[in-house]
């Protein structure tokens, strides 16, 4: 892929992601010895490819990836942030999904600032993600997004490059940006779950939502991309059930030329119930393919 090597000379590290795929497979392909950065060894990628942000030079990269455009726009207006100046910038760099309602714009972090964690905002009332900062884990980890002309496993369409700026030159974030992302990291840093804050996100282990969660299962591929079978894995642990491994090892089986055990424990390993997801986000990725529950 020519492109790639040109990427990798821009100082864009990358990820391989098999075609048709939104995400790498590979076991610790978020660390950095994994992570491409040669533009030789770039021009011989296949599939698709993503941008490891954590470990793009000079400086690291980042995602501001809006899954609900109405309910980011409410989001950062009350923070006094306009999404529309955003997108209308003369630098402004975005990749496009093809997909209405949805956006996302690159920037990279200013000198100095060590990647940052990746923040989720959830709409409170449905539980559904409507808009991430995305950079790095909380192991300081590399997060990834797919770049052009990668083909996108559910539109089948190359992904392309929007706003009015290039690539080659990312923006770096608005420091109104950066301030909002930093304040809800710092604001969630070192946060322990509580009894009270488990039992909140808890769901009543009865015969209804037991019948409720597999029926919205049945509606959510298990052949998915990768943020989106942690997601699942994680929402149905928030369920709080003696035997929610199980039913998400049950769920993640059903794709199994793609299910490895050791992967899914490390995904359970990871689970944090202070921020994870929870059954709004079963609900939503069920209506997505298709339930009317």
């Amino acid at each position: 892929m020519g492109l790639a090597a040109d990427y990798a000379s821009s100082g864009l590290a990358l990820v391989s992601i098999p075609k048709g795929m939104k995400g790498p497979r590979s076991l610790g392909w978020n660390r950095k010895e994994n992570i491409v950065c040669e533009p030789g060894v770039a021009s011989r990628l296949t599939g698709n490819i993503g941008l490891a942000h954590a470990y793009s030079i000079p400086t690291p990269t980042m995602a501001l990836d809006v899954d609900d455009m109405v309910g980011t726009k409410e989001w950062l207006a009350e923070r006094r942030i306009d999404l529309d100046a955003l997108l209308s910038a003369e630098d402004s760099v975005q990749i496009d999904s093809g997909r209405q309602g949805r956006a996302k714009l690159l920037y990279r972090l200013p000198a100095g600032v060590q990647p940052i964690r990746t923040i989720q905002i959830e709409d409170p009332a449905t539980g559904a993600m409507i808009l991430e900062f995305r950079c790095a884990t909380s192991g300081g980890l590399t997060v990834q997004d797919v770049l052009p002309p990668s083909i996108h496993p559910l539109t089948g369409k190359a992904y392309q490059w929007g706003g009015n700026g290039d690539w080659r030159s990312l923006p770096e974030i608005p420091a109104e940006l950066l301030a909002v992302w930093q304040e809800k990291v710092k604001n969630t840093a070192g946060r322990r779950p509580s009894s009270l804050m488990t039992q909140s996100k808890a769901v009543d282990d009865s015969p209804r939502q037991r019948a409720r969660v597999e029926e919205a299962l049945e509606f959510i591929s298990a052949d998915c991309s990768y943020e989106q079978y942690r997601n699942v894995v994680w929402a149905i642990l928030s369920l709080c059930w003696n035997d929610a491994e199980d039913i998400a090892r049950r769920w993640c089986a059903t794709a199994s030329h793609r299910f490895d055990e050791e992967n899914f424990q490390q995904v359970v390993a990871s689970h944090d119930v202070s921020r994870t997801q929870t059954m709004g986000t079963l609900i939503y990725l069920a209506r997505a393919g298709g339930w009317n529950g």
